[in-house]
């Protein structure tokens, strides 16, 4: 077994070399969600990148009928206002159909960072989450 030393908060920083992550808490679709933002730099610029945990439902049930995870709903709230407020250069997902990742950059082509920069991707995508969110709410 391994001990805890803490656990892990909104805001804290991960450091892993000279890489700084910092951990972004977005509960909902589970409730340890988190999501990462760190910089990255090439030849040319830095970039502030975004690994977004996506807030999907991941249950058929309703949401007040999850006894074990009383909070869930506040919790989706809470993530999709803080995702809206999110500022970043690139965005990426833990699943590369939640960002377009086989349109944005194919097998072979050029190096090119800015494919990844589609905040208007990002703002639809969390529409779309938040009207499933809203649906489900209403569930009877």
């Amino acid at each position: 077994p391994i001990g805890v030393d803490g656990k892990l908060k909104d805001g804290d920083v991960i450091t892993l070399g000279t890489t700084q992550l910092v951990m972004l808490h977005h509960p909902g679709h589970t409730k340890g969600s988190s999501s990462f933002l760190f910089d990255v730099k090439d030849d040319n610029k830095t970039y502030k990148v975004l690994i977004e945990n996506m807030p999907t439902i991941v249950t058929e049930r309703k949401l007040s009928d999850i006894p074990q995870y009383k909070e869930i709903a506040k919790d989706f709230a809470y993530s999709f206002n803080a995702l809206r407020k999110q500022s970043f250069d690139l965005w990426l997902s833990s699943h590369a159909g939640q960002f377009a990742m086989h349109e944005k950059h194919k097998p072979g082509d050029a190096y090119n960072p800015e494919a990844f920069a589609d905040r208007s991707g990002y703002d639809k995508s969390l529409n779309e989450l938040e009207a499933q969110y809203q649906k489900k709410l209403k569930q009877k």
